[in-house]
């Protein structure tokens, strides 16, 4: 078997096994409320996150989960909780792990942050919950292995994260956290060039549409 197949195959297997299992070392004991809360979070990050998810109702119906934890390829994770048995139902939690630090940038951390750049983060993980829910839980199979791949489906989905932020009312926080990111010389220039691959300028989170835009089929005049 040629070496690149090998990594398409193991990645796949890689994906599969991290969306429908829910075993993790780093967790820690939550309580019976939603959204809950892993112990020890600073109040900051869990204020900033609260008065996000207020504006994302249709969430609200889901266990809902947020794990701060050591995160090594990222700064926040937002995924969906799947058990195996539950592959082919529509039965589904949501997690996000959160991570201590900023990723790349030597020692700031999530706490350390600005509030309303914490809230634009908040604003933009759960825009990729949303956006999830467009899925089944077979199809979100299929998400992973194509947002693993794929740098051009990676981009669409980072963008539609935005723009569903922007459309439920984050995009004054949206454009505060890429100005955070983007022009602070202690953000690592290799997350800056990663940010600029694949999620919306500082210009297109300005000039999005807040409602969203239907697509017209294309017609031959």
């Amino acid at each position: 078997m040629k070496l690149k197949y090998k990594i398409i195959l193991g990645s796949i297997i890689l994906v599969v096994l991290g969306l429908l299992s829910y075993s993790d070392n780093n967790s820690q004991p939550l309580t019976s409320n939603t959204p809950a809360f892993s112990e020890g979070m600073d109040q900051k990050i869990k204020d900033a996150f609260l008065e996000v998810w207020q504006d994302y109702p249709s969430l609200h119906s889901y266990d809902f989960e947020v794990i701060q934890m050591q995160l090594d390829a990222s700064t926040m994770q937002a995924r969906p909780v799947i058990d195996l048995g539950d592959v082919f139902s529509n039965k589904r939690q949501y997690r996000l792990n959160v991570g201590l630090k900023v990723l790349d940038s030597g020692d700031l951390t999530l706490a350390g942050l600005p509030k309303n750049v914490l809230k634009g983060w908040f604003a933009h993980e759960l825009g990729h919950i949303v956006d999830y829910e467009n899925h089944s839980n077979l199809g979100m199979v299929t998400y992973g292995i194509r947002y693993s791949l794929s740098d051009r489906y990676k981009r669409d989905r980072e963008h539609t994260a935005d723009s569903i932020a922007i459309r439920h009312g984050f995009r004054d926080e949206i454009v505060t956290t890429k100005r955070y990111l983007m022009e602070n010389d202690f953000i690592s220039p290799t997350y800056q060039s990663q940010l600029k691959k694949y999620y919306m300028s500082i210009r297109g989170a300005e000039l999005c549409p807040d409602k969203r835009v239907p697509i017209l089929p294309e017609v031959d005049l």
